[in-house]
Order: structure tokens, then sequence, then C-alpha cells
């Protein structure tokens, strides 16, 4: 069973939301209302247990909205969208636990996601992403970099710009050897084993800022760790290598998992979502649980929606916009989160600017991140984004 919060933005996005489960009109003129609290999305209940689920949270001062076919004569599985203040919910969750094992487990379930909505993660990083938001700063030592161009593939420049991005107050210092703009071709192990290599030994005896490594090849991996990386950002969420979950486990390091529909070469073509958020966190969830099942350690792993990788901009969709807006319902799975918005194309788009002239655009959208419940912002300019943190962190704390 998978279940993710759901924010209500306002009217008509509720009741798109109850019409796609097929509520009858009458139940939405009462219901939509009551929709701005919190919101919880079950997915294919049994007839009955829908029904008991409604009952219950309407006795509770709630209500919940599922189909009009999952009543008598039809009796049919139904989606199901719980609205409640989180009192309510958490009254709720009480009162199924006491019931049937399917109906005990929603009840489970609603506990989960409220209390993974009222705690603060500690990340593996000696930092407590509660208190403020973590500010990764990219070192992409490649030729053929979206941003930055191929400016760090000799690694003294690497090296000076480490340094830099330390004394501009990076919390972590990602670095890649291989490019994942969209369009871009792969590389050999042993070419992404020389770029990053040398840079993360040199780095590591310089600066005592942790370092990452944005790899999802194992050996790749557990070579940069013995180089003194300290973490693996993996775009391909444990998908890429076999061996990637066994070598995380291994040297217990956290792993950041990226959220990617296709590859680098083919994600910009014509990605398709039905809701882009729900299938994110759904994603993300199921690739968590690999993650934990393969005994990686839960306070290693942090979530990615990966902004604009695969996803849709322009041509009035601009699916980034909606993950900034919704990020919230990847919260409620309980781990921390990082975004990665920075000079991002849809950026651009909206603006109407080259890469170079995106910085402005970037805090925007990273700030909303923060607002939403991001934990890290991976990010080309440290200092810029870093003062804009220390802003927002203020404020929403």
């Amino acid at each position: 069973m998978f279940a993710h919060l759901r924010i209500m933005k306002d009217e008509n996005y509720a009741r798109k939301e109850m019409e796609s489960i097929n509520v009858e009109e009458g139940g939405m003129k009462i219901m939509v209302p009551k929709s701005f609290h919190h919101c919880i999305k079950f997915y294919e209940l049994e007839p009955q247990d829908a029904i008991i689920l409604k009952q219950e949270m309407i006795a509770c001062g709630g209500d919940a909205a599922i189909s009009r076919y999952a009543v008598p004569p039809y009796g049919k599985k139904t989606d199901a969208l719980v609205m409640g203040t989180k009192s309510q919910l958490y009254a709720l969750s009480r009162r199924l636990t006491g019931q049937y094992r399917r109906v005990s487990f929603i009840g489970d379930k609603i506990m989960e996601i409220m209390g993974n909505l009222d705690s603060s993660r500690v990340l593996n990083l000696g930092r407590n992403s509660g208190k403020k938001t973590l500010i990764m700063g990219i070192l992409n030592v490649t030729p053929d970099s979206f941003h930055d161009g191929g400016k760090y593939v000799i690694p003294e420049n690497a090296v000076k710009r480490a340094k830099e991005m330390a004394e501009e107050g990076a919390d972590i210092i990602d670095i890649g050897g291989e490019s994942s703009r969209p369009g871009a071709n792969p590389v050999g192990k042993s070419e992404e084993l020389k770029r990053v290599i040398p840079v993360i030994e040199a780095i590591s005896g310089e600066i005592k800022v942790p370092i990452s490594v944005d790899t999802y090849r194992a050996e790749v991996a557990e070579r940069a760790i013995e180089a003194g990386a300290g973490m693996v950002n993996d775009t391909t969420a444990l998908r890429g290598d076999d061996n990637m979950a066994k070598a995380i486990k291994d040297h217990d390091v956290p792993v950041c998992l990226m959220h990617m529909k296709g590859t680098p070469q083919k994600m910009q073509k014509n990605p398709q979502y039905n809701d882009v958020m729900a299938e994110i966190t759904q994603f993300l969830h199921e690739r968590a649980y690999y993650a934990l099942s393969r005994g990686i350690d839960r306070g290693n792993i942090i979530l990615d929606p990966g902004i604009g990788f695969g996803k849709r901009t322009g041509k009035g969709i601009e699916d980034n916009c909606e993950i900034l807006s919704r990020l919230a319902e990847l919260k409620s799975l309980g781990f921390p989160i990082l975004v990665g918005a920075s000079h991002k194309t849809f950026i651009g788009n909206i603006c109407g600017v080259e890469t170079n002239e995106r910085l402005e655009g970037s805090l925007g959208a990273e700030a909303m991140a923060i607002a939403n419940g991001a934990d890290i912002l991976r990010v080309h300019n440290v200092k810029e984004t870093k003062r804009m943190a220390m802003v927002v962190d203020k404020i929403v704390g």
C-alpha cells in the first residue's frame, strides 16, 4: 500500500483531486471547504476499508473523499483523500489501529506520516538538518558541465574552487566526474576515476568540509570514500550498479537517491506524468525501502526529487515549479530532502535568460524549497545561497 501527503493549494485544486476519485458532486460541495488542513491520499483501498475510513474520520470531525463506486451496489476499489487537522488525524489513527489488520495498517500509516512531519531528521554528517539548511557546493570536474563549462577539469583549479567554497560557507562539496546534463553521454569508469580521485585526495587533505562523490558506480564510490569522501550522490537511486547498495552499507555513509525519468541522454525527450509529484514520491518511497532492505541505515538515506531530470518545462507545463510547491509531500516520507535547482533550464525559461544569468531566479526557487521542507540545497553559488538560506531559515524557524 502506498500513501503520501497531499497539499491543497486552493478550492480548484481540491475539486480536481476529488474529481479524479469520482466523488459525487454533492459530496464535493461539502468536502472541498474542509480540505485546507492536512490531506493524506491513499491508493487502491478495498471498498469496505474506505467506507470505514470515511466513517471514522467523520466521527473525528474531519472527512474522507472516496469514489461513488466504492459503495453498494458497485463495491469497487477506490483511492481516498483523508482531510483533517493534525489532532483529527492522530485521533483517526488511534481509532483505526483497534480494527482488523488492513484498516489497522491504514491507521499505522497515518501515524507514520504525521510523525514524519513533526520530526527533525539528523543527517549523518555531524549536522542537524532541523536547525539549518545545508549548502552543498557543486564541483564538476568534467569538460561538458552545463554551467561551468569545464573550468575545473584541471585538478589545481578544482582544489582552488573547493577552498573558495569552504570559505564561502559550504557544508558539503559534491564532486562529479560524469556530466548528467540533458543529452550528456556517459564516460567510462576509468575516465571517471581519473577525474575525481586525485581531486578528492587533494581536497580531503586541505579542507575539513565533508566531501560527496556524485556517481552511480560502486567502484568509483568505494575508491572515492577511501580517498576521503564521506557521502555518495547517486542520480540513479541505486539502479545504476547492483553493487552500490552494498558499498554504501559496508562503508556506512549517507547516500542521496534521486528521481530521474529515463537517462541523461533521453530524459528530456517528451517525459509524461499523470501526477508528477505523486509519481516522484512513490518512486522515492520504493527506492528508500529498497535501500533499507539492503541493510543501509535509515539515517543515511537522503531523497532528491530530481529538478530538471526528466521533467516537463515550457508549453504551459512546468513540473519543476509543481515539485517545489508540493515538496512537503515528499517530506512526509520521513527522510531529509536535497534540492538541486541551481541555474536549471526552467529558471532560464521563466526569466528569459541564459545559464550565467540565473542566480536571482535560482535563489528564488531555493528559498521556496527551504520554506517547503528542503534540508540540503545543491548549488553553484555558495556564498549567495548561504546568505539567502540564513535569512529564510530564520523566518521559517
